[in-house]
């Protein structure tokens, strides 16, 4: 069963990310204005939706650890060592076009095995500086993969209890001091909370099929992401992005199982390359941004407004591309050479 609803937040919370990068841009070009640093959201989102698919797809079906593994490894590790691999070639041969990235070669092979390790700049990221994100993924795919081997009543709570314990510790490797870290460790709970949503999904979903509880979650979740950047002291990731992130997604399942989500064929496209607009657009939107400041287009009237249209639909070109190109064939051969 594909969920339209959640391949539509899929592409959202990819574009939300996309967008709060354009801001690195538009400071180098010496905007000082208000931009809405809140969309980094889009990784809140994300985190819920990987914690609910996880649970919805393998809950009443028999999958081994190891076929787990084998799918996510298929799914994340090719267009992510490739397009890495990019980021590490222009350092060795044209670093002088690197805008945010020093060649560290410890940082470089920890990138690869999704270790977290500081960079060459003192920031807990990997080349590729999307990357950390899926290092918290994969090391919830090592914890959830392993929980495949228990009865499955036991799953949900050996999961939760893990993961619990890594943010309770937060997570050793955040435990320095020296570096910059990247959000908290608490942002693993959002895998749990996903997890919580798909397992009453699954059994005790309310029956009521109006739309409004949906639009109304969705709302409230999404102004609630608007305002956290405006709460003083900040709260933990789990609560002040996590939270709202559920509220939006079990709005977004409501109000698909209401029958009050319209078929919006551009956002189901965008949820498709969702993954590949992740992983590309660093590169893209660097690349596209030196090119525009070379040309000297930053003079131009409402050059801000452009550059950042501009810039977005030239990072959806190539994440459509290298989706089309590069993601699917790859997904493809790596299945038709590892399945079993």
């Amino acid at each position: 069963m594909r969920l339209i609803s959640l391949q539509y937040l899929r592409g959202i919370a990819a574009l939300m990310v996309v967008c709060v990068h354009l801001s690195v841009q538009l400071q180098r070009m010496e905007y000082q204005g208000y931009w809405p640093d809140w969309a980094a959201s889009g990784v809140d989102i994300f985190f819920v939706l990987t914690g609910f698919l996880m649970w919805f797809t393998t809950a009443g079906r028999q999958q081994t650890p190891l076929e787990f593994y084998r799918r996510r490894i298929v799914r994340i590790v090719p267009l992510y060592w490739l397009l890495t691999s990019v980021v590490v070639a222009v350092l060795v041969l044209a670093p002088q076009l690197m805008q945010s990235v020093q060649l560290d070669w410890v940082n470089v092979v920890a990138s690869y095995f999704f270790i977290f390790t500081p960079s060459a700049a003192g920031r807990m990221e990997p080349v590729l500086l999307v990357g950390w994100t899926l290092n918290y993924e994969m090391l919830f795919y090592l914890v959830y993969g392993a929980a495949l081997a228990l009865p499955a009543r036991w799953r949900f709570w050996a999961t939760t209890a893990v993961i619990l314990a890594l943010v309770l510790v937060n997570y050793p490797v955040f435990a320095r001091t020296d570096v910059q870290v990247l959000r908290d460790a608490s942002l693993m709970l959002e895998f749990v909370f996903g997890m919580a949503i798909a397992a009453w999904w699954r059994r005790v979903a309310a029956v009521d099929r109006r739309p409004g509880p949906g639009w109304l979650l969705i709302v409230v979740g999404f102004a609630a992401l608007a305002l956290q950047e405006f709460l003083l002291p900040p709260l933990p990731s789990a609560i002040a992005g996590g939270l709202p992130a559920a509220a939006v997604i079990c709005g977004a399942l409501l109000l698909e199982r209401s029958g009050g989500l319209p078929e919006w064929p551009a956002l189901r496209l965008l949820g498709d390359i969702s993954f590949s607009l992740y992983l590309s657009h660093p590169i893209a939107m660097s690349a596209f941004a030196q090119g525009w400041r070379r040309v000297g287009l930053t003079s131009m009237p409402a050059s801000d407004a452009l550059f950042c249209l501009a810039a977005t639909t030239f990072c959806l070109l190539v994440g459509g591309l290298v989706y089309r190109w590069v993601e699917l064939p790859l997904t493809r051969r790596f299945n038709a050479h590892t399945a079993p």
